[in-house]
């Protein structure tokens, strides 16, 4: 079965059935491509012609109509193959669904409706050292009858795998007015380099380095000005990235099954094979539990979402709506985090030395999880979600004095 033999919108289970020799294949290599910090370009290349990138369109699109939780669902699976592959399509999922599949039906929601469905990614390239998300140090200036684009972005997430990537910018508009817009940008553009710079201990191979954009001539038709209007970009963004902390705890769990099965030793109770010691039992079961909490909590936490992105298709959703879709995923982090941690660590309780074989690569899991885990500290999120619940301020208020550093007015 091919998913472009299905017909209508695949079912969960339809859809494993297609991802899987791709995710089985990706999970035979994601320790050696750690270890040789070699990008996961061919496995991505084989997930967007396998139509990932298109799930989420509606049928009449060439997209196959998916479900925002069980797409949330197939990416833990691929987190579980390898985490950084569903951190590095984190730009993609938020380009589809927090902003094309909203925009009515116009000239610029056709064309990258055209470009998904022809199994284009886009990356992600708005963070900068030098300028806040409300005032970009990018900008996008008319020089002699062309619109170009100067700037760099760090944390481009997923940039180098991609054809687009979002960019953020300080837009000089012909009546001199400057506001804060967005434009899709071919990634081989002429003056667009993308750097693989990326330093931190995990995730490392999520291509969240440099691009630099130097007189990048852009089109002038695709530049979105931002508007003050709902979104439901962040707990896009962070369900991507919940997504991904299930699925490494998915992966650590794998491995502590392998290595206690295939163990022919066990140093610290010899007289009792190792899948039979209480200990590897206790951890095994302990592990199983915590991974499956987080993942009926992400996956319900998705299905709200989801809702909420339906009704805003239908011109029908209300601000409450968004405030409480904000909140379902923001008290979720220290729930998984806790859980990811805590299983991404036990790992060791069970195999002693043995387990920090470096072949083994069992160490990946704590360092991608705490390295998702920093991306939004917990501490912001819970006091957020509690100021929510006892004196309805939205969770979006610490967002937008976070990301512009301008208080959000109530």
């Amino acid at each position: 079965m091919t998913i472009t033999e299905l017909t209508g919108t695949p079912t969960l289970a339809q859809l494993r059935d297609h991802f899987g020799p791709i995710l089985a294949r990706i999970r035979a290599g994601a320790g050696e491509r750690e270890r040789d910090r070699r990008l996961p370009h061919d496995e991505i290349r084989a997930l967007a012609e396998a139509g990932f990138g298109r799930l989420r369109l509606p049928v009449a699109d060439g997209g196959f109509g998916v479900s925002y939780a069980d797409y949330i669902e197939l990416c833990i699976d691929i987190a579980a193959a390898d985490s950084n592959i569903t951190q590095a399509l984190r730009g993609h999922s938020g380009f589809v669904d927090a902003f094309l599949l909203v925009r009515p039906d116009d000239a610029f929601r056709r064309f990258f409706v055209e470009e998904v469905a022809a199994g284009a990614l886009i990356g992600n390239a708005e963070t900068e050292r030098t300028g806040s998300y409300g005032k970009p140090s990018s900008t996008l200036r008319t020089i002699d009858g062309r619109l170009l684009l100067n700037g760099t972005k760090y944390y481009t997430t997923g940039t180098l795998f991609a054809g687009w990537t979002w960019v953020t910018a300080a837009y000089e508009r012909d009546d001199q007015e400057t506001v804060v817009a967005s434009v899709p940008v071919p990634t081989r553009s002429e003056g667009v380099t993308l750097l693989d710079d990326w330093d931190g201990f995990g995730q490392r191979l999520t291509a969240s380095g440099t691009a630099h954009f130097i007189d990048v001539e852009v089109n002038e038709r695709f530049v979105v000005p931002r508007e003050d209007k709902l979104t439901l970009i962040w707990p896009i963004y962070q369900l991507n990235l919940l997504a991904t902390l299930v699925g490494i705890a998915e992966a650590a769990t794998a491995d502590i099954v392998d290595f206690v099965r295939q163990s022919k030793r066990n140093a610290f109770n010899p007289s009792v094979p190792l899948r039979q010691d209480d200990a590897a039992l206790a951890t095994v079961g302990e592990a199983r539990g915590r991974t499956t909490l987080a993942r009926s909590a992400i996956v319900t936490a998705a299905a709200t979402v989801g809702e909420v992105l339906e009704r805003q298709h239908a011109g029908l959703a209300q601000e409450h709506e968004f405030d409480e879709a904000d909140a379902s995923v923001a008290q979720l982090w220290q729930l998984v985090i806790d859980q990811v941690l805590t299983v991404t660590s036990r790992v060791f309780e069970v195999g002693g030395a043995s387990a920090t074989a470096s072949a083994r690569a069992f160490d990946r899991h704590w360092r991608n999880a705490r390295t998702v885990a920093s991306n939004n500290p917990s501490w912001h999120s819970t006091r957020a979600v509690g100021d929510w619940v006892l004196n309805d301020v939205p969770v979006k208020a610490f967002l937008i004095n976070a990301l512009t550093g301008e208080p959000h007015q109530t």
